[in-house]
């Protein structure tokens, strides 16, 4: 299976979008007319949202993305109060491109306001999850894949569902007894669906899903639809799969890390891990969230919460935000993406694709984009490269090759970012109450509903916290003015001018102590200059050195620390309960800060989460405690 999902064939001679792909459109008559009759009153909306302060759709065929304007339309007439939030959830195999979508927004002009800003923020084209926030408290999160690929892979709680895709008979899958057993799981109690089809399949697989269906009058040209409610639901938040296969449907127990390499196929169906803790609070009342750390993954943590209308207090030994290593000049966002689809991979892409969105919300003083050449560095670096290439993961809005027919002249990132943390963290924390130069020596000294530890390297001091391993990377940066347009070039160092600033370096090696600055380190980033940019004379220079927090596989972490179990060494570890971590994002921190914030705000507040329950394992903290007591039983 390709990494780049594909793109619908589609046939716009009758006016309406028709799928040659499946032979059905994607609706009939006065399709606006038909989503608010089947969908809207089918789930009893506005009604069912009225008195909540947080609502949630999920979404079987995402399509033309009509029903999400149907329903924020609704939502914005009817919303419930002003600080209301709304997560829509839905699921689509080929999404189709913005301008095709324009084409069918174009029929209903009386929505152009809310279609010109969801085409503003249309989903790239690309496999896994994409959260989009859109106004009045709306929030998209969007798994673009194949059905049953994707439905075991989500984490939510809905109280409504769309269950729109084709035909049963064109599209059998969508509607599968596996397809309705994952809408249950995913489902609150009592749910309501709505659907258009009274196909028997369909009614005999809702109700053995633990839904009571009835029929109701149909519009149109269709005499009958379907409605029903959960009246039973099996366990929430588990997949019912039994091994990796996404072709059958079914999966097994969560794999080993050392086994999720499963290329070229999606990654595999995943349980959540053993050390997930239960959602911290739902949402009701004002929760006051204490955030450790004030560098960019505590200032994303804050913003997340703030969001959410959360009472925020913010910690940081330092005097200022960014008073280690999220403090440089210019900080540089681009991927790393790598040629097999695996967890970790999925991760670097959506943490790539929502960091692109959440800069921009900070542009022009906090955040600049740029391209950003991509050069790679050896011959391992080339094969990989051109593995990529043959099967890209993001197409070529996003992702180019600079030269075809040439690996080694590298990859280019449209829409990289330079950030300046000077001006983006006090944005992000704008709110917050913020208590610089205290140190949190221990998690008793704070009076939270939730807490939030960003603190870096200064993890593991906090008493009563098992963190994580965390290794210490020393990295010096050099700046100097730039008058030369924006833009970026890397190779493992880096050299970015944005903000009239050249920025480029950075080392990285192994700390000792506090970080100073050295004439060895600022010779070798010259040297990585010289390489990247001939010929540049940077003139005077001014150095920066900072430590880096790592991980032993160079992943980061996000989610509840693990508590050791002296009556049961080989269980595996418990969850401390209202604590979360968020760390060993190393030289990327700007890279995966807001995707890593949004999920631990998501699964706070029990939202559907931004990433696949895959992704959420890959980066679950309990996992070195579990590899560590594996090999110890070894």
């Amino acid at each position: 299976m390709p990494r780049l999902p594909p793109l619908p064939d589609l046939d716009f001679a009758s006016g309406a979008p028709h799928s040659r792909d499946h032979g059905d459109v994607y609706f009939s008559g006065d399709g606006l007319s038909e989503k608010r009759v089947v969908f809207l009153e089918g789930c009893g909306l506005p009604e069912a949202w009225r008195g909540h302060e947080r609502f949630a759709i999920g979404e079987l065929g995402f399509g033309t993305g009509l029903n999400l304007l149907a329903a924020w339309d609704l939502w914005r007439r009817h919303r419930p109060s002003s600080g209301a939030r709304l997560d829509y959830l839905s699921f689509e195999g080929a999404l189709m491109s913005a301008g095709d979508a324009a084409r069918v927004y174009a029929l209903w002009p009386e929505l152009g306001e809310l279609s010109g800003e969801l085409l503003a923020r249309w989903p790239d084209r690309a496999r896994g999850v994409q959260r989009i926030a859109l106004g009045d408290g709306l929030t998209l999160t969007l798994f673009v894949d194949d059905i049953a690929a994707a439905l075991p892979q989500a984490q939510a709680s809905i109280d409504a569902w769309f269950l729109d895709g084709f035909a049963p008979s064109k599209n059998p899958d969508m509607w599968s007894a596996e397809a309705m057993a994952q809408v249950a799981r995913l489902s609150a109690p009592g749910a309501r669906a709505a659907t258009y089809t009274v196909a028997g399949d369909v009614r005999r697989n809702l109700e053995a899903a633990g839904f009571v269906v009835e029929k109701k009058p149909g519009h149109g040209r269709k005499r009958e639809r379907l409605e029903a409610r959960l009246s039973s639901s099996p366990e929430r938040g588990r997949s019912s799969a039994q091994d990796g296969s996404h072709e059958s449907g079914t999966g097994g127990g969560p794999p080993s890390r050392s086994t999720d390499r499963v290329a070229p196929h999606p990654i595999p169906t995943a349980q959540p891990s053993a050390s997930v803790a239960p959602p911290p609070f739902g949402g009701r009342g004002r929760q006051r969230v204490a955030v450790i750390g004030a560098g960019i993954a505590g200032a994303c943590a804050a913003h997340a919460f703030l969001n959410r209308g959360c009472e925020v207090t913010v910690f940081d030994r330092g005097a200022a935000p960014g008073a280690e290593a999220s403090g440089n000049p210019v900080a540089l966002v681009m991927p790393r993406l790598d040629a097999a689809d695996t967890p970790e991979a999925r991760a670097l892409i959506e943490a790539w694709l929502y960091a692109r969105r959440f800069y921009a919300a900070l542009e022009p003083e906090a955040a600049q984009r740029l391209n950003a050449l991509h050069r790679p560095r050896g011959e391992k670096e080339e094969q990989r490269f051109a593995k990529l290439l043959a099967d890209p993961p993001l197409d070529e809005a996003i992702l180019q090759a600079v030269d075809k027919e040439n690996a080694s002249a590298g990859l280019r990132h449209l829409g990289a970012i330079a950030v300046r943390p000077s001006q983006a963290l006090p944005r992000l924390l704008a709110g917050a109450t913020l208590r610089f130069n205290t140190t949190v020596r221990s998690l008793d000294e704070i009076a939270a509903d939730l807490v939030l530890v960003c603190a870096g390297m200064g993890a593991p001091d906090i008493e009563g916290l098992e963190a994580p391993p965390l290794t210490g990377r020393l990295g010096q940066l050099e700046c100097a003015r730039s008058s030369g347009a924006p833009g970026a070039i890397a190779d493992g160092g880096y050299a970015v001018e944005a903000f009239g600033q050249l920025v480029f370096g950075a080392t990285f090696e192994a700390a000792d102590g506090e970080p100073q600055t050295s004439g060895a380190a600022r010779a070798k980033n010259l040297e990585t200059l010289a390489r990247l940019r001939p010929g540049l004379d940077p003139g005077p220079l001014v150095s920066r050195a900072s430590i880096r927090a790592t991980t032993q596989d160079r992943f980061p972490f996000c989610g509840a620390p693990p508590s050791t179990n002296e009556k049961a060494p080989d269980a595996d570890p418990a969850p401390l309960q209202c604590v979360r971590l968020v760390g060993g994002l190393g030289a990327r921190g700007f890279l995966w800060a807001p995707l890593l914030a949004e999920l631990s705000a998501s699964e706070a507040f029990n939202e559907p989460l931004p990433v696949e329950a895959a992704v959420a394992k890959a980066l679950d903290p309990g996992r070195f405690l579990q590899r560590s007591r594996r090999r110890a039983g070894e």
